[in-house]
This record gives C-alpha cells, sequence and structure tokens, in this order.
C-alpha cells in the first residue's frame, strides 16, 4: 500500500493547528510536523472525535486555550488501520496541545494516564515532547502533586529506554536528554537542573503547588463555588452557560505572586504563591491570600539556579481536574 497520512487538527480560541502523521507501506507511523491540508481535503477524509483526555466539566477553573476542539482525519480508504494506531492518533492530540500551550505538569500528567495508548510508539512520542521535554521531566519529579522518587535511579544509571516505556520520568528524561546534557558521575539529578535554569534564557512552564489545604485561599475557592453554583441555578432557564462563563473570567482575572521566602524559618529556599482572594473579590475588594508554595526541593534547585530572583513571574493556569489528587489542585504557570 502507498503511504498513508493522517491529520490531528487542534482549534482552541488563540489559533488553529494541524498536525500531520504517516504511515508507511510497511505499517510504521511518524510524526510529519505541523501541516496545512485543503478544507477539500480534510472534507474527503473520515473525520472522528479526538480525546481531550481534561474534559473542562472536570475542573474548577481550565484556560480557555487548553478548552480545544480536537478532531482526528483519516483516509476514507485506510487499510488495516490497527486499535493501538488509532487509539494513539486519537489520544496524540492531547498531548500536542499541551506542548503547544507550554502545560510542562499536564503533558507529564497525560504520558502517566495514557502510559499504555503510547507504549508501542516511543520514539515517535520523544519526538513530540521534546520542546518541553526538560520542563517537564521537572515538573513531573520536583513540581507534582506527589513527586517521583524513582528518577534517582533512572538517572543514575542514564540508560537508553525502548519501546514499551510507560515510566513517565524514563520517557520524559530520554527526551529531554539533549536539552539537560545529563553527566551522572559529575553532578547529581538537582545539580543538573541547577545548571540548566541557570541558562541565561526565559522558561515558562507549569508547576503544582503543595500545602493548599493549609492556606485560607482554597477556602475562598469552595466558597466562591457555592455561590456561583446558586447563581447557575437561578440563571439556568434563562441563560445556563451566563454565570459559567462569568466565573471564568473571574478565575481568568485573579493576580498572583510567586516569590521568594528567604526569611522563612523552616526552609530558606521556599517559595510561596499568592493569588487573589476570591471571597475578597466577592465583597467589592481585591486582595491577595497565600495559597501554597512550591515543592521543596523544586523551590530549592530554582533558588540556587536563580538567587537574584525573588519574584517569578506568574499566573494561576489550572484548578482540579486531577481525580488522583484533592479536588482543588492548583496549577501556576511560570515564567523567568
Amino acid at each position: 500500500m502507498a503511504t498513508e497520512t493522517f491529520y490531528v487538527k487542534i482549534e482552541n480560541s488563540k489559533t488553529t493547528s494541524i498536525h500531520a502523521f504517516t504511515r508507511s507501506e510497511t505499517g510504521i507511523m511518524d510524526y510529519a510536523g505541523l501541516a496545512s491540508p485543503s478544507d477539500e481535503e480534510l472534507v474527503q477524509m473520515q473525520c472522528v472525535e479526538g480525546s481531550g483526555y481534561f474534559t473542562p466539566s472536570w475542573y474548577t477553573y481550565l484556560p480557555e486555550f487548553l478548552q480545544a476542539q480536537i478532531e482526528v482525519f483519516i483516509p476514507v480508504k485506510v487499510l488495516h488501520l490497527d486499535a493501538n494506531q488509532y487509539s494513539f492518533l486519537l489520544h496524540i492530540g492531547a498531548v500536542l496541545l499541551a506542548v503547544q500551550e507550554r502545560d510542562a505538569l499536564l503533558v507529564a500528567e497525560l504520558l502517566q494516564r495514557r502510559s499504555m495508548v503510547f507504549a508501542n510508539f516511543t520514539p515517535l512520542l520523544l519526538h513530540v515532547v521534546k520542546p518541553v521535554a526538560a520542563e517537564a521531566l521537572f515538573a513531573w519529579v520536583y513540581g507534582g502533586f506527589r513527586g517521583d522518587s524513582g528518577f534517582q535511579n533512572i538517572y543514575a544509571n542514564d540508560k537508553p529506554i525502548s519501546t514499551g516505556e510507560t515510566d513517565v520520568a524514563a520517557i520524559l528524561y530520554a527526551a529531554a536528554h539533549d536539552a539537560l546534557e545529563p553527566n551522572p558521575r559529575k553532578e547529581s539529578a538537582e545539580e543538573m537542573f541547577i545548571r540548566y535554569f541557570s541558562e541565561e534564557r526565559s522558561f515558562d512552564f507549569t508547576m503544582g503547588i503543595v500545602g493548599a489545604s493549609n492556606h485560607p485561599w482554597v477556602d475562598g475557592v469552595e466558597r466562591f463555588g457555592c455561590i456561583s453554583d446558586s447563581a447557575a441555578s437561578f440563571h439556568f432557564v434563562e441563560s445556563p452557560d451566563k454565570v459559567g462563563k462569568k466565573r471564568q473570567e473571574i478565575f481568568a482575572s485573579l493576580k498572583s505572586k510567586v516569590q521568594a521566602e528567604p526569611y522563612n524559618p523552616h526552609d530558606h529556599n521556599a517559595i510561596s504563591v499568592f493569588i487573589d482572594d476570591l471571597e475578597s473579590i466577592v465583597k467589592g475588594a481585591r486582595s491577595k491570600s497565600k495559597a501554597g508554595y512550591l515543592r521543596a526541593t523544586g523551590a530549592a534547585i530554582l533558588r540556587k539556579a536563580r538567587p537574584n530572583l525573588f519574584s517569578f513571574n506568574s499566573s494561576l493556569w489550572r484548578i482540579g481536574g486531577n481525580p488522583d489528587y484533592f479536588e482543588n489542585a492548583i496549577v501556576m504557570r511560570l515564567k523567568f
């Protein structure tokens, strides 16, 4: 059979991108990058719904850029498309979107949740996630909600991975190898990331925060949710989406501050997170309250890499959506 081309179309409020995947005569799939097929070509293909993984209703807040329509276009006369290849095409769009929006932590979360879907396509997957692999590995190991203690062994062994690998840290480490230039004989994994983030360039990625349940900001989210739910019920017949849109606008407008706490008696490398308090906004005021901290080891790496950086540009990126963790899992976007 001749080489076949498949398209994954991702459309959000910012842009529309189309990614091409090819399948050779021997049945091997490859990523062909961004493409510009004509509308006529797409109309003549089968169109199926891609899996977004992040259903917006799962989230207390999800930025509009992640609320994308994902479609997969398959040739009408496709030959012997097996279940694994079909499943890969349906699920890879969500990863491509997370890479596009530089949601490093979401890239890692998707690799974990769909590990068996991607297991047979490791070389292809490494190519897709490579642009954000280093930041995704850092976010997963040092900035996720659980951390990943197994990475230390992966780093110490420093071995190539094989097709079929399902460990998130191993996949991201392999994809980030060129960017990180690891040298386990001379430096620890933490020292490798300190060196990486010391580079004189900008970084833009996502990290989760910890300790949120110990700080007042989450309580404000819950009370705000009760108010907006009541309003939604009241306006349901007249305008069912009016309150929901307003709620999203309010979350998107929240300002945040991620800053160092060298005076912290428990951890002089601590980095705290403050976000506009929702309860104050409901009362007509605007002030920030503490929402939590970056995970300790990740914070220490960033502080040692940039010791003169006390304030990180940041924004609230998403809340909730991960059933493995508490309901109000908070993810921040950092730029420095």
